[in-house]
Parts: C-alpha cells; sequence; structure tokens
C-alpha cells in the first residue's frame, strides 16, 4: 500500500532527533506500506491546495493501493501583519476541495493540528481544529483529534517550548503517533488492505 502524508512541518516531524515523526511512528514496523511524507515546513493550507494533486497523481498505480493523509493549520493560524496568513473561512473552503477531490482517488482521513506554546496561536488553532472537525463531520470524511490529548498530557507543549516554540522532539511525536494509531479511523484507514 502506498500511504501518502500532506501537510506541514508536523507531518515532516520538524524537531525530531530520530526524523520519523508522527506518520513514520504510527506506521513503524509496517513494511507492507511504503511512505510518500509530503510534509513542507511552513507550508499553508493555501499552498497545500496548490500543490497535492499533481503529487499524489504521480504516486498513483494501478497494481497498488493507496491512502492519501492531510494534516495541516497551524501555519493558517501564525499571523502576518495582524491577521491569520490564512482567515478560517479559507481554510475550511481549502480543506474541502482538498478532501473532496482526494477521495476521487484513494480512501482519505485528515489529522486535526496539533497545538503550539504561544497561546494566541494556539487558542486560534483550538478554534480551527473544533472548525475542520465539523467539516469533516459533514463530509462524512474520518478525522482525528489530537489537539485536546497533546494538550492535557503536556509533553508535546513542554518538548516545543524547549526548543523552537512549535515543534515537539520524540516523545511528542510518539505520544501524536500513538494517539494516531490507536484511533479506529486509522485502523481502517490503514488496515483496509490487508
Amino acid at each position: 500500500m502506498r500511504l501518502i502524508a500532506f501537510g506541514d512541518s508536523f507531518v515532516v516531524g520538524a524537531g525530531d532527533p530520530d526524523h520519523l515523526g508522527w506518520v513514520g511512528r504510527a506506521i513503524a514496523g509496517r513494511r507492507e506500506i511504503s511512505l510518500y511524507n509530503l510534509g513542507i515546513r511552513r507550508e499553508a493550507s493555501d499552498q497545500l491546495a496548490a500543490r497535492w494533486e499533481g503529487e499524489a497523481r504521480l504516486r498513483l498505480v494501478d497494481h497498488e493501493p493507496m491512502r492519501i493523509v492531510f494534516s495541516f493549520g497551524v501555519n493558517d493560524c501564525h499571523l502576518e501583519d495582524g491577521a491569520p496568513r490564512v482567515a478560517t473561512a479559507e481554510t475550511l473552503k481549502n480543506a474541502r476541495a482538498m478532501l473532496t477531490q482526494a477521495r476521487t482517488l484513494a480512501p482519505v482521513l485528515m489529522v486535526g493540528p496539533p497545538p503550539v506554546a504561544d497561546p494566541g496561536v494556539c487558542a486560534r488553532v483550538e478554534s480551527l481544529n473544533a472548525a475542520l472537525l465539523a467539516l469533516c463531520g459533514r463530509l462524512q470524511a474520518p478525522f482525528i483529534d489530537v489537539f485536546q490529548p497533546l494538550v492535557a498530557s503536556g509533553v508535546w507543549q513542554a518538548e516545543a517550548a524547549a526548543w523552537d516554540g512549535a515543534h515537539p522532539g520524540a516523545a511528542g511525536y510518539q505520544q501524536m503517533a500513538d494517539l494516531v494509531a490507536a484511533h479506529p479511523a486509522w485502523r481502517r484507514f490503514a488496515e483496509a488492505c490487508e
């Protein structure tokens, strides 16, 4: 199976000394999965919306099933010139378009954005996370909410605060991977072709 992961620096695993991030850790030991980690640091949803389909189609083959996972939103919530880089309404429009189109190619799943150490950004991410969850519910697209569990444990944000304010180390990414891998939506998504 081919698994394509689209998103930002959290998808790519920035800050992880093992260079696995949550995606690599969530599929650890799964030799039958070919991972294409296509996360790009600092990428917002408008940039992702412009590139994802071309990159997905390059990896689409007839002889092997494919899955597409999206995870983004934190970069949309950072301020530039006093306003979020991407307004919530625009992020939701981008998410709707990507999820709707992607599911014509392969099964899709969305993992919500994680928290960050900055309280202002974190509050906007929390609000966006709730909006993305509601959107995925309307679209009947599986969504895994990692925001609240990561906030509650404190490991993610403590590691992020100790490094660059956003990205955790190995323990934070492992915790996110564990949350994702244990979720019934992920198990259905990742094991559907076994």
